[in-house]
């Protein structure tokens, strides 16, 4: 990390993306030149790379995720996530651009619409990741990117918190899949209507972002950072995956919430004892690349999500706002009766005393799912420190 990143705000490259750089092939100038100027992260990646994928499972599961995902990639072709807006623009206020394009999105089945600006901070600098799409007139990694709408919608999808309850076991990418997936319909066909309303729009999915989804959904009140990095809702805590459509339609923004996360974070850090890859950090927040926030290891997550052939989620479900709500995460409630200081130490503290122990064993098989490899039991799910951090 250069001295710019640490101390001034700077737009993210996605080349630098744990998961973008697994798309560099290993021997080529491409490769040298990267781990050349980032030298501390070869040995690392070097390690994921021998790893596995989503090949872990039987073939069955696995090519029933793997479907999902080829959709996925021709849905995140530039040709469906963008194109030119009709000449003639349909006009009305931004109070009722607003209302319609929640509207719509809701009646879509999407669980909860937020709408803010965006921050040219938050578009990537560069393109990182491809999806095997090149050779068919795709950008190809490096490709400088230049948005430049002025609002952001953000569509959230719950997801299946019982699926979630055996993390890291294969069943948490099946919950992950489905979400992704009707995101990105919507997220597409959305940005298609706006476009046809007589505004520019992109819509912003799992197989090609140009923008950081995470600070996008805070700046437009969908929740507040977590101590993993994640943000955290009231509605759903943090079992959600999100999609962002950028536009220049004018529209009225939500106001950013506020219920007291970072105070909970703060003194919980039941995630981080969690973690099976001690990826979370236990201490302070720290200032990277301009903003403050709790350091974060993704290779030392990645790791893991390689090694079981599936995404983790053991922070998310464990997560206290998550779970269902006690008096001690019912924000509302505490502030109106304590406070903030004070409540978020007793709010750890109760939230520490309640929450068991995570089990993915205890979680049932589910009949449509083979048996699965049991990888994950070579992680412990208690207090574990990265030293790397």
């Amino acid at each position: 990390m250069n001295e710019a990143e640490i101390t001034g705000r700077c737009r993210f490259d996605e080349r630098d993306n744990v998961q973008g750089r697994l798309e560099l092939t290993q021997g080529t100038p491409a490769w040298e030149e990267y781990y050349e100027k980032h030298p501390q992260l070869k040995e690392m990646d070097s390690e994921n790379k021998r790893l596995h994928e989503i090949t872990v499972g039987h073939p069955s599961d696995v090519m029933a995720l793997t479907s999902s995902m080829a959709v996925l990639r021709h849905m995140g072709r530039e040709e469906m996530v963008e194109g030119p807006a009709a000449p003639e623009k349909i006009v009305m206020t931004p109070e009722r651009a607003a209302e319609k394009i929640k509207g719509w999105a809701t009646y879509q089945g999407i669980d909860l619409v937020r709408i803010g600006p965006l921050d040219p901070m938050y578009v990537y600098s560069h393109k990182g990741r491809t999806y095997l799409r090149t050779g068919f007139g795709e950008p190809e990694v490096g490709t400088p990117i230049e948005l430049t709408h002025k609002h952001a919608i953000v569509i959230v999808d719950a997801l299946d918190t019982t699926l979630l309850k055996g993390a890291p076991k294969k069943q948490v990418m099946f919950a992950i899949y489905r979400a992704y997936s009707h995101l990105g319909n919507v997220a597409v066909t959305l940005a298609q209507y706006i476009r046809m309303l007589g505004y520019p729009a992109r819509a912003h999915i799992i197989t090609n972002y140009q923008v950081i989804v995470p600070p996008i959904a805070v700046d437009a009140g969908v929740g507040e950072f977590g101590r993993n990095g994640l943000v955290i809702s009231k509605e759903f805590g943090q079992a959600m995956k999100m999609a962002v459509v950028t536009t220049d339609l004018p529209m009225i923004y939500d106001k950013k919430t506020d219920f007291g996360v970072d105070n909970i974070c703060r003194n919980c850090k039941i995630c981080a004892e969690r973690c099976p890859a001690g990826a979370i950090n236990h201490g302070d927040k720290k200032i990277i690349r301009g903003a403050s926030r709790y350091p974060f290891s993704p290779e030392a997550c990645f790791n893991v999500w390689k090694t079981t052939g599936t995404d983790c989620g053991v922070c998310i479900i464990s997560c206290p706002h998550t779970r269902e709500p006690s008096l001690f995460t019912s924000s509302d409630v505490r502030s109106e009766l304590y406070g903030e200081e004070l409540p978020g130490k007793i709010s750890a503290l109760i939230e520490q005393l309640r929450s068991e122990s995570h089990d993915p064993d205890a979680q049932p098989h589910y009949h449509w799912m083979e048996e699965q490899p049991e990888v994950w039991r070579k992680y412990r799910f208690g207090r574990v420190k990265n030293e790397r951090i």
